[in-house]
This record gives structure tokens, C-alpha cells and sequence, in this order.
């Protein structure tokens, strides 16, 4: 997800958001330019936010119930929408006391807690998709974090970047049982100086995602254009080899071996690259940038079953197309 953009509106204006063996070469071709394909007759293809300053950026969706839910930049709010119907309300508002007055990415674990990025306020929230009561809330020693966006691991564990400090934090996966509301610290996992990662001004690590394999995450580094892939058993990075082709990924989502990764920078902007990752997920093939034109300064998405649900983020937006929405976008069901 694409915390590229994950500062509050007032602090905006002052910084301005598998299996081991050898790995064959995955040759690039082209970058073809594709149209999505309708929504499936009985989900809607756009679902409405409320309000003209929602400036939606993150969204996790509850495979396990109808829901889905959408983080506001503007103070932090949080809208939860049903896949069957095109209205979304407000199912938590913005909480000063969590502190959660910004949010950005968001997934939803298998116990069905939302676990939330909290941007420049340095917070990662737990909250119970049951009953909106905040679980936890863990804090980053670290001043001037930018907490971009979250991926839950298959064995429970949290993984979170961050966009002005050169660091993956982790949350482990007992760290999240039971809960009161209490804070505590958000601990370090890798620290990337020194590694392919090179932090600038501006963002930098945005869009997290762990491979299917449990081996790597896959990160995106807004600033470069560059993908990266992180082992986590020998915390090692490398850059992932596309062939020489951009891509200044925001969300990013992974299944099976192909990679969606929403862009809004300038160039291949109001797009969702798909990428055909290689065994090891070090090497890419751009198959295509899907479109649509629907989409207005996406960030991230989430996964509807097949379908893509892409949040409409537009931030900077000197006239934004009102409603937000997300859009509902079906990429090839053939791909895996």
C-alpha cells in the first residue's frame, strides 16, 4: 500500500506520500496496455467513501466476511464496505485518542484483527473487525518515521515499512494475541543501510508483500522505481531484475507467481502493472499496465476472490473527482 503519500494534509503542505533451485531468466517483452474487464454481474464495480476529504489510501478486505475496509489519510477514520452493495459508511471515526488522527495501509489477519499503518505517527493500530475495540498499539522508537504499509505472513507475523527511515519493523505473531489497548514497542526487523536500498529525500520503501512460499517480501521502493526482494531467513536484499523496466509500485498484491503493484506516479500512472515473478521471485517479466478509466490516482488494493478491489487515493489532487471510490477491476483469470 501506498503510504507514498501517508502524511496528514497539514504536515503535506509542509514537506510539500519458492522453491530453491537455479533461477532461469525470464526474458522482458513489451509492456502491453490492457483495459480491465467488467465487474462480474453480481458485485458492484464501484463502491462510494462519503465525504469530499477522504483521501482514501489504504484498504484490507476480510476474506473470512463480506467486508472490507478503507483508511483515511485526512484524520484517520475508517470506512468498512460490503462487496455486495456500492455503499460504504464510516466504522470507525477518526481517533485522536489512539492516536490515530492518519492511516494508511491496512490487511486484515486471519484472526480477523485489522491491523493498521499509522504514517509520520510513528503508530501501528490492532483493532477487532468484531467489535472496533483497539487490541494494541505499537509505537516506533524511531522520530521522523513515515509508516508506509503492512503484510501479514503465513505464520502470523506482521511486517511493516517505512518510508523516511531504512527499516522493515516486524510484529510477531504472539505479540498480537489477546490485547487491552496497551502500547508497545515497535522492534526493528532489518535495517537497510548498506544494502541495495538506498534512502533519499522523499519516499522511499512504500508497497509490502510476502511470496507465497513464506521465503521473501517483496517491497517497493517509490523513489527508484525499483522492486526488491528481502529474505527473511537470511535478511538479505536484492534488487528484483524486470528487464530494465520501472516500476514505481505503491500497494502491492501477490498470487501465486504474478505480482500486481498499483502505480500513480507520473508515466505509468492510473495503472496496475503485472508482473510474472520467476520460482525465487528475483527475476520479473512486465506482461502488462492495466487501465481503466475509473481509476484516479490510485494507491493500493485488495484481493475480492479473483478481482481486484483499487482504492481511488488522488492525493494532490488540485480537483479531485468526487465521490472517492474503489473500483473493482478483473484481471485475467487465467493468471496464478
Amino acid at each position: 500500500m501506498r503510504i507514498s503519500r501517508l502524511i496528514p494534509l497539514a504536515v503535506a503542505a509542509a514537506v510539500l506520500a519458492s522453491p530453491v533451485g537455479a533461477a532461469a531468466a525470464v526474458t522482458p517483452a513489451p509492456a502491453a496496455v490492457a483495459v480491465a474487464a467488467p465487474a462480474p454481474a453480481d458485485r458492484p464495480g464501484v463502491y462510494v467513501l462519503a465525504g469530499d476529504d477522504a483521501y482514501p489510501e489504504g484498504i484490507a478486505r476480510d476474506p473470512k466476511t463480506p467486508y472490507f475496509y478503507v483508511s483515511s489519510l485526512t484524520d484517520g477514520r475508517i470506512y468498512r464496505g460490503d462487496v455486495r452493495s456500492p455503499q460504504t459508511s464510516v466504522w470507525l471515526p477518526g481517533n485522536a485518542a489512539d492516536g490515530r488522527t492518519t492511516a494508511g495501509g491496512m490487511k486484515v489477519d486471519a484472526a480477523g484483527r485489522l491491523i493498521v499503518a499509522g504514517g509520520a505517527t510513528g503508530f501501528v493500530w490492532v483493532y477487532d473487525t468484531r467489535t472496533g475495540a483497539l487490541l494494541h498499539r505499537f509505537a516506533t522508537a524511531t522520530p521522523n518515521s513515515m509508516l508506509n504499509d503492512v503484510a501479514v505472513a503465513g505464520n502470523g507475523d506482521v511486517y511493516v515499512t517505512d518510508s523516511f527511515q531504512p527499516t522493515i519493523y516486524r510484529i510477531g505473531a504472539a505479540e498480537l494475541r489477546g490485547g487491552s489497548g496497551a502500547t508497545a514497542p515497535l522492534r526493528a526487523f532489518l535495517d537497510l543501510r548498506g544494502t541495495d536500498v538506498v534512502y533519499t529525500e522523499g519516499f522511499n520503501l512504500n508497497g509490502v508483500a510476502v511470496t507465497p512460499d513464506q521465503r521473501y517480501l517483496v517491497v517497493a521502493d517509490y523513489n527508484d522505481g525499483v522492486l526488491h526482494r528481502i529474505d527473511l531467513r537470511r535478511r538479505t536484499v536484492r534488487p528484483i531484475d524486470l528487464g530494465g523496466d520501472p516500476v514505481r509500485g505503491d500497494g502491492l498484491l501477490i498470487r501465486g507467481r504474478t505480482l500486481y503493484a498499483v502505480s500513480n506516479a507520473d508515466g505509468d500512472g492510473n495503472t496496475v502493472n503485472v508482473i510474472r515473478l520467476d520460482a525465487r521471485s528475483g527475476r520479473g517479466r512486465l506482461l502488462e499496465r492495466v487501465t481503466d478509466p475509473r481509476l484516479h490516482g490510485p494507491s493500493t488494493a485488495a484481493f475480492d476472490g479473483r478481482d481486484l478491489l483499487v482504492v481511488n487515493f488522488q492525493y494532490g489532487a488540485a480537483d479531485p473527482v468526487l465521490p472517492y471510490t474503489v473500483v473493482r477491476l478483473t484481471p485475467d483469470r487465467g493468471r496464478s
